[in-house]
């Protein structure tokens, strides 16, 4: 039980995380849509997250969305490499599934990351810029 509680707890900082969004120095907005272990699929959080970014990229129709996936190293580094451009390929498909034209969408798998947090190297990034 006691090992259960810091992993809930890490996972609801990760939501609010995802939740909220980072404004650059150029007004570009960052938004981060984190995934479970070896998914590729949206939950709830990912949701909100993506509508927001679409939301303000719907306000700045002359900016581009950059989405970029990534992964953690888990052993076989093709499946890991594909699952990166699994995530950015269904963050990217939302939002173009939510109304911004697809010539607007860039999405960009990143090779996996040897993190000592894993969690974070199961993330999709929007970038609005």
């Amino acid at each position: 039980m006691r090992r259960f509680i810091p992993v809930v707890f890490m996972s609801l900082l990760l939501v609010a995380c995802s939740q909220s969004s980072k404004l650059t120095a150029n007004n570009n907005r960052t938004y981060v849509v984190f995934f479970p272990f070896a998914s590729a699929e949206l939950d709830d959080a990912s949701v909100k997250t993506i509508d927001q970014a679409v939301k303000y990229a719907k306000h700045f129709p002359q900016k581009q969305v950059y989405v970029e996936g990534y992964a953690a190293v888990y052993g076989d580094l093709s499946v890991d490499e594909m699952l990166a451009a699994q995530r950015a390929k269904v963050v990217a498909q939302k939002i173009t599934q939510d109304g911004i034209s697809a010539d607007r969408v860039h999405d960009t798998p990143r090779p996996p990351e040897d993190r000592k947090s894993q969690i974070a190297a199961r993330r999709v990034e929007i970038e609005v810029k």
